[in-house]
Order: C-alpha cells, then structure tokens, then sequence
C-alpha cells in the first residue's frame, strides 16, 4: 500500500484528476453489481477502462524505463474518451427507463458517467500540457516520398540602381539585323 501512496504523490494534479475519474467508474461498477447485476455491458467496459487508466498511470511511475508506443498523455486520453463515449451512449440509452433503475442503479449509472466524464476530462487537460507528438502511422510510405521542396523566399534583396557606363567606354551598339534572304530578285 505504501507503493501506491508513493506512486499517487507522483502525480501532477492532472494525472490525479485522471485517476480519480478512474476510481470512480471502478465504484460505479461495483454499486452496479450490487444493484441487482448491473454490472455488465458497457458499465463491464468502464470498469476495463477505468484499470487500464490506472495501470497505465501506475507503470508510468512504477517503472519509468518501460518504452511506450506513443506519449503516456494519448493513451490515457484514446481509453478515456472510448469510456466516456460508452457512458455518455449508456446514459441516453438508459433515460427512458431511469424509474425501473432504483436508487442504487441511478446511483451506479450516476457514479459511471460522471467518473468516465472526469477521467475523460482530466486526461484532455494532461494531454494539452504535454502536446505529445501523434504517431506516425505510415512509416513505409515516409522513407519512398520524396523530400519535400524548399519554401520560396519571402522577398528579394532589393535590386542595385543601374549604373551608367563609363564615360570613355563608347556606347555598345545593337546587333545587326539579320535579312532574310528569300531568293527573290527584283
């Protein structure tokens, strides 16, 4: 328990928002399945959600040598916003049978869409500071393209005035014209 202690004072507040929106949707399961069982379908994915959150957070801390495929910040962000999706879906799917819920269904749906909202939104804040670069997802056709070409200057150096020829030098003269000789004879 103190590892974890450790780990969450390592988390900006941020990250911390984050986990806790985790934490809630994980509780929103958990009083699902007390009401009644209904703890599966997509309140089963926000729970899946929610862990993969929090053990991406917890190995970002744990063992900070691990190589991720791409920014820490856009992966809790893709899971966030696919269980945020799912609870926002499940609600409106949900309105029309809210009498039928009970209490502690309204409350299980409450703490779920409300959690998924805020890890959702404390993920997008995480991923605004850090602005990680997206992947590249083509990376065969980058090493065939061709470099890309130099921008054109954004203005030229201002021409030099003429100048006039010197005095002594005589003036050139302009070449001859060339006649045409048709063969005509008149």
């Amino acid at each position: 328990m103190a590892q974890v202690q450790e780990i969450w004072n390592k988390l900006n507040p941020r990250e911390r928002l984050t986990a806790t929106g985790a934490l809630i949707v994980v509780l929103g399961w958990i009083v699902g399945v007390v009401a009644r069982g209904l703890g599966t379908g997509t309140l089963a994915l926000g729970l899946i959600g929610g862990i993969a959150v929090l053990v991406v957070l917890y190995l970002k801390y744990a063992n900070p040598t691990i190589q991720w495929p791409v920014a820490v910040p856009l992966i809790t962000l893709g899971i966030a916003a696919i269980v945020a999706i799912f609870a926002v879906l499940t609600l409106i799917d949900w309105l029309g049978y809210l009498n039928a819920l009970g209490i502690t269904g309204l409350v299980a749906l409450g703490l779920y869409v409300v959690g998924a909202l805020l890890m959702a939104w404390g993920a997008w804040k995480e991923y605004q500071v850090e602005k990680p670069a997206l992947p590249n997802m083509s990376a065969s056709s980058a090493s065939t393209a061709p470099p890309a070409a130099a921008p054109p200057a954004a203005s030229a150096p201002p021409a030099e005035a003429p100048t006039a020829p010197p005095a002594d030098t005589p003036p050139s003269e302009p070449p001859p014209s060339s006649s045409s000789s048709s063969g005509d004879t008149t």
